[in-house]
């Protein structure tokens, strides 16, 4: 019995772009469809990665607009929210000092076979590869991500917490039993849509911003995972019923990333050459 086999790349936003659609029927039969927004691509559906605008003041940070149709959309990045910091009590008055108290950490744990440190893992494996520190996980960010995801519509959602953050989709669907498939299919979205799929076509290393007209679709999720700058992620995927992000059944993931990365002027020392580490692949 033939099973035919979908997946989608959702696109970063710092900048809105269009949608990316693949499909790809195995017997595999494959078919590929593409979207883009600004930034994203399993039989497979992407959207478009976004565009970072013009470099903002100190802290800039972009927030892309959905892209519902192929044709890209940039979007004026506005201000992200600062972090929100992580207040340690203050020590009451005595005559000598105490240590103030550790802060409590609001990311879960770098390693772990719980969804979060997964989706951690595979994106530090890569960033890793070009010079770029862990990312930590983050609760907000895997909120609004849920809530994006469990809508079961392929297009950037920045609404969510007011913006201010990076977001790339993808998801991967199938005719078959997808029920145990979940974990597989955001680690696929990670490394074999959003890095494997676009690396390559990022060429522009050392440059602040990429020449005027190349391909956001191709490179926009890549560029956002190891995006230097970034030091959050949260992540969540959600089965969707056929007909909404697919014509199948589906697993879509949502990754939302903070401070935002694709901004105008900052790519030479936020994007930076691979080491040559080994290819990984699911």
């Amino acid at each position: 019995m033939k099973s035919a086999v979908l997946l989608a790349a959702g696109a970063l936003l710092a900048s809105a772009v269009p949608l990316e659609k693949r499909v790809m029927e195995t017997d595999w039969v494959t078919d590929i469809v593409t979207v883009t927004v600004t930034v994203d691509p399993a039989a497979s559906a992407s959207a478009t990665p976004t565009a970072g605008g013009p470099s903002p003041p100190p802290a800039p940070a972009s927030s892309p607009k959905p892209a519902p149709s192929p044709q890209p959309v940039v979007a004026k990045p506005s201000p992200a929210p600062s972090p929100k910091p992580v207040t340690s009590p203050k020590p009451a008055p005595s005559s000598a000092p105490a240590p103030a108290p550790a802060p409590a950490p609001s990311s879960a744990p770098a390693s772990g076979n719980d969804y979060g440190s997964i989706m951690v893992n595979q994106h530090n494996v890569h960033r890793a590869n070009h010079s770029s520190p862990a990312l930590e996980w983050d609760d907000t960010l895997a909120g609004y991500a849920q809530k994006t995801a469990q809508g079961c519509v392929f297009a950037h959602d920045m609404t969510e917490g007011g913006g201010g953050y990076g977001q790339n989709l993808a998801s991967w669907g199938s005719t078959g039993n997808i029920d145990d498939k979940q974990i597989e299919a955001a680690r696929r979205g990670v490394t074999d849509q959003w890095y494997n799929d676009e690396m390559e076509n990022w060429t522009f290393f050392g440059l602040a911003n990429p020449p005027s007209g190349s391909n956001l679709d191709s490179w926009g999720h890549f560029t956002q995972l190891v995006w230097k700058s970034s030091t959050k992620v949260g992540c969540y995927t959600a089965k969707c019923p056929a007909g909404t992000v697919l014509s199948m059944q589906s697993w879509y993931t949502v990754c939302n990333y903070s401070p935002p990365g694709n901004f105008g002027g900052r790519y030479a020392e936020n994007v930076l050459k691979p080491l040559g580490q080994p290819t990984v692949r699911i």
